[in-house]
């Protein structure tokens, strides 16, 4: 009898008090760039098609930065205005890309208002236009309206006004709006070879056609944070929560429309969503939303917004994106803890976490040194750029060789209305605790 018990506590014993050797990730971190203020935005673009990522970058100081990917400025501008968005992309169908930034307007008084501006600029830097626009610039989206072989510009602004730009520029048309139009898109929603409009102002989704003339809407009291395409041109929204007892916004909702906008399926939760993305994370075909709140949760759902899993970091979530590295896929969350954190989304497991001075903000994943491993460049509000290539993959079991940054991995946990999975070191404890109470039982009967 006593040999069984035994062996039943050995067995115990190792089910709770060990785990898998699992791979974890390794860089090569170094600081490529120091500004005088905080790196809003960050991303890298192979601009002129040499095989050379430039990376880009727009700072709180109203400097927008230009350096080759060792750090060294090629060139850079500075704006009266803070600027609010990037997209880069071949406009004018040439071999180098374009560079698109929208500005926020300057309101110093209501008799002082100076226009928000989207620059055209070519890789060198040089101004290809400008287009004034009264309210702050939310979104820009450029493609074939009237499918007549030429690109237009579709602008959102928080002036209540969609305007919509010739090839030349020019102003065809502006479409009012009720408020803050936070996504413009240029999109053949119904497959049919002719593109439509989309425009979400607020939380209200409107389709126009290429003259500027609505065709179908969706009205909500939600405010968007962020939109998606899913591979049927259904459409994912991750908004705050309108609360129709309270009459707030509280908590975040997120629905999805079909190509029709009627609504296919909703999700709520209590979370304050502060950034999200859409990727298919667990590999079935299928893109899956990963929600992420201002007190560090990560909600997980599957493409017909079930609940799938959470993981919880220690605070606010700036931004996360998915990595993936061969069979692996990574979440990859930028903190305002100062840390970035790469979690293997199968294990919860933090395989590696880099230290910042400050808020971990913006970062952007890329093949930098194209040597077929994913890096990633972080931007902070220590005013830095940090450049991180990513070397090779080392056993968690080998620590004497392991330089990567191995933290406890992010708790996991179901909603409220499920019940909570035990962390690792929890059931470390209450096994611990199991097994002494059965020893002492033991030493009682002898």
């Amino acid at each position: 009898m006593k040999f069984k018990i035994i062996a039943i506590l050995t067995i115990l014993l190792f089910s709770l008090g060990t785990v898998s050797s699992a791979m974890s990730l390794e860089f090569e971190s170094k600081t490529i760039h120091k500004d005088e203020f905080d790196i809003l935005e960050v991303v890298a673009n192979d601009l002129n098609g040499d095989g050379n990522y430039e990376i880009l970058a727009y700072t709180a100081g109203k400097k927008f930065l230009c350096l080759d990917d060792n750090g060294n400025t090629k060139w850079n501008l500075e704006s009266n205005n803070s600027f609010s968005m990037i997209k880069i992309m071949d406009v004018y169908d040439s071999s180098e890309n374009e560079i698109i930034l929208g500005t926020e307007n300057r309101v110093l008084s209501k008799k002082e208002i100076f226009n928000a501006l989207i620059y055209f600029l070519d890789t060198e830097g040089k101004e290809i236009a400008i287009i004034p626009i009264l309210g702050s610039v939310l979104d820009v989206e450029i493609g074939d309206v009237d499918s007549n072989g030429t690109y237009e510009t579709l602008v959102g602004a928080d002036d209540g006004n969609v305007y919509l730009f010739d090839e030349e520029l020019n102003l065809l048309w502006n479409y009012k709006t009720r408020g803050y139009n936070f996504r413009t898109l240029i999109v053949d929603l119904n497959e049919d070879g002719i593109n439509e409009i989309m425009i979400v102002s607020w939380d209200n989704t409107y389709l126009l056609d290429g003259l500027g003339k609505l065709t179908k809407s969706y009205d909500t009291k939600h405010i968007l944070r962020d939109l998606y395409l899913d591979r049927y041109n259904n459409m994912i929204h991750v908004s705050r929560w309108y609360r129709e007892d309270s009459q707030t916004w509280k908590g975040t909702v997120v629905y999805s429309l079909n190509r029709n906008l009627a609504q296919m399926w909703e999700f709520r939760t209590e979370t304050e969503s502060s950034a999200s993305t859409f990727f298919d994370v667990n590999n079935d075909g299928k893109d899956e939303l990963i929600l992420a709140g201002t007190k560090g949760e990560m909600i997980v759902l599957d493409s017909k917004g079930e609940f799938l899993k959470r993981f919880d970091l220690p605070d606010r979530i700036f931004k996360i994106e998915v990595m993936k590295e061969e069979n692996t896929n990574y979440i990859v969350a930028g903190s305002k803890d100062n840390n970035l954190y790469i979690i293997d989304y199968n294990t919860g497991n933090i395989g590696y976490k880099f230290p910042t001075q400050g808020w971990v903000e913006t970062f952007f994943i890329s093949d930098i040194n194209k040597d077929g491993k994913q890096d990633i460049i972080v931007g902070s509000n220590d005013n830095k750029i940090y450049l991180l290539l990513q070397e090779k993959e080392v056993a968690n079991g080998t620590e004497e060789n392991n330089k990567t940054v191995i933290d406890k991995p992010p708790e996991v946990e179901q909603p409220k209305t499920e019940p909570k999975n035990v962390p690792f070191e929890e059931a470390g404890i209450i096994g611990g605790t199991l097994i002494g109470a059965i020893y002492l039982a033991l030493r009682k009967r002898r």
